[in-house]
């Protein structure tokens, strides 16, 4: 039996290396440009608009996005104007003795170290290097948070960034998360969601003084309604969210008042 289970353990290590292995490799040759045409854009955050703030859960990072007047004026549904420059800041999230982000006063990451300023850039004919990963004429450049902007990710191996904007899909321009920016949306992590016309978790149970966030992950507009009129959202579209802070304890129904069956509850009680 333990000589069946050791050449098992064997079969799956090996096969788990070769999968990180192609991955590597895959990652390294696949088509991409061989110069920087997207350029670190000086002042970005002076001249740019912040976009949004997006609190990462499964690495522990915050992430920050600036977008130049061209990218700030993109309209839902519409692709980016050429000329289109955003930058995004990731940093290391602060954690506790166990692990876990700390969070400020709403319910937000806080920030730590610096670890990379990632670029991306819309001009007419850029994109074509990436060949089979094309994702329209964005092209894509990392830099490292350094007074020379050295390169984090040198743009002949920036064919990572663009299969990762291909789930972003054409439908959204290749662009990430950008309901945060049109809809005025928070990027903290939710404690609930609206998905298939239910709140999902129907029960929350915070402390006092906790700030709770809800988005809408479905395709449909809905709201939140506190039953004794203490708080509510006025209407989320997709992509929406709302945050309330409980100060006090105590139990707080709400429901959707477009779709009344939707319900749920919080509850506030001393950890």
């Amino acid at each position: 039996m333990y000589g069946t289970l050791r050449r098992w353990l064997v079969s799956l290590l090996t096969l788990s290396f070769v999968i990180l292995f192609v991955g590597k490799v895959r990652s390294d040759t696949d088509p991409a440009p061989d110069e920087d045409r997207v350029g670190f854009p000086e002042g970005y955050r002076e001249n740019f608009k912040q976009l949004f703030v997006f609190d990462r859960f499964d690495n522990h990072q915050v992430r920050v996005v600036y977008g130049n007047d061209q990218a700030a004026s993109a309209q839902p549904g519409e692709a980016f104007p050429y000329g289109s420059i955003m930058a995004m800041e990731t940093y290391r999230a602060k954690l506790n003795e166990n692990g876990e982000a700390v969070l400020d006063e709403k319910g937000r990451y806080q920030r730590g170290d610096l670890t990379a300023i990632f670029v991306m850039r819309k001009e007419q004919g850029f994109g074509e290097a990436y060949q089979q990963n094309r994702t329209g004429e964005w092209e894509y450049v990392a830099y490292k948070p350094d007074a020379e902007h050295s390169f984090q990710t040198p743009p002949k191996q920036s064919a990572s960034c663009a299969r990762c904007h291909l789930q972003a899909t054409a439908v959204k321009d290749w662009a990430f998360r950008m309901s945060l920016y049109s809809e005025q949306a928070s990027g903290a992590i939710p404690q609930g969601l609206m998905q298939h016309y239910r709140f999902v978790p129907t029960v929350i149970t915070v402390k006092p003084g906790s700030t709770v966030t809800w988005y809408n992950d479905d395709e449909v507009a809905h709201d939140i309604v506190a039953t004794d009129a203490s708080f509510q959202s006025g209407e989320l579209t997709q992509g929406a969210s709302f945050v309330h802070t409980f100060p006090e304890k105590g139990v707080f129904e709400f429901v959707c008042k477009i779709h009344p069956t939707m319900k749920g509850k919080i509850i506030v009680v001393e950890p």
